[in-house]
């Protein structure tokens, strides 16, 4: 009879991987703990003993969030804006992007870097103020706050939208200072600036043709506008109330 060849089978042993500084410290603290709970040493000597691992750890947390924030901003893209704020004349004031734009945009980042976060919103007489707070997957965490005043009620504003705007306000600032996010927000102080000298012009343009006591006065006045003014909605419908007024007296 044939004698069956027999399979030989390798058998491959794997180092351990390497431990990391932190480890050997772990291990080296807890063997420790284990001695001292041997010996029945003091209660004094096992807390000093404890909080040194709770130091260690604590140590290790935050060198670990360190690590995953600076990867995520280095690793963070050029947030898109895809909001305008208008100034009262119609310009674009200033484009921004939403809160759930910027999450949306980081979201996947936040996760492979190990990095969750939660915002706290607290509404108070003055304002509110929401709170984001940053946690890693070691157990280190980071707080940033911002308050946002409430704004002034208005015609097309009630007090829980004023509310909810200065809330949206505060959560988003909040939440892209935690982590550094620029989202490259236009500052077009000189078009506000324009914008309030617009106002301007416009309220004179009311005053003047407030004095006209006829209709050829209302003529020149309005052939002295430029075209801007001219062209403006309230101005229009201005002038038209004060021909109204000037046949409704010459009627009489």
């Amino acid at each position: 009879m044939e004698k069956r060849k027999e399979k030989s089978q390798k058998i491959v042993i794997s180092e351990a991987p390497a431990m990391t500084p932190y480890q050997e410290q772990q291990v080296s603290v807890n063997n420790m703990i284990m001695q001292a709970i041997e010996k029945g040493v003091p209660v004094e000597t096992m807390e000093r003993v404890l909080n040194m691992r709770a130091q260690l750890k604590a140590e290790y947390a935050k060198e670990k969030f360190d690590e995953a924030m600076s990867k995520f901003q280095a690793e963070c893209p050029v947030i898109k804006k895809t909001k305008s704020v208008p100034t009262k004349s119609g310009r674009i004031a200033y484009s921004y992007a939403p809160l759930e734009q910027i999450i949306g945009q980081v979201k996947s980042l936040l996760s492979e870097n190990g990095l969750s976060y939660m915002i706290k919103t607290e509404v108070k007489e003055s304002g509110v103020k929401s709170t984001c707070i940053v946690k890693h997957s070691a157990g280190h965490s980071e707080t940033s706050e911002m308050e946002v005043p409430l704004g002034n009620k208005t015609d097309v504003m009630s007090n829980s939208q004023v509310t909810a705007a200065a809330s949206t306000f505060s959560k988003r600032y909040a939440f892209v200072n935690a982590f550094g996010i620029m989202t490259g927000d236009d500052d077009n102080e000189s078009i506000l600036q324009e914008d309030e000298k617009y106002d301007d012009k416009v309220e004179s343009a009311k005053a003047k043709l407030n004095q006209c006591m006829n209709e050829d006065q209302l003529k020149k006045v309005w052939s002295e506008f430029p075209k801007a003014i001219k062209s403006n909605r309230e101005i229009i419908v201005y002038a038209n109330e004060i021909k109204a007024n000037i046949n409704e007296n010459s009627s009489m």
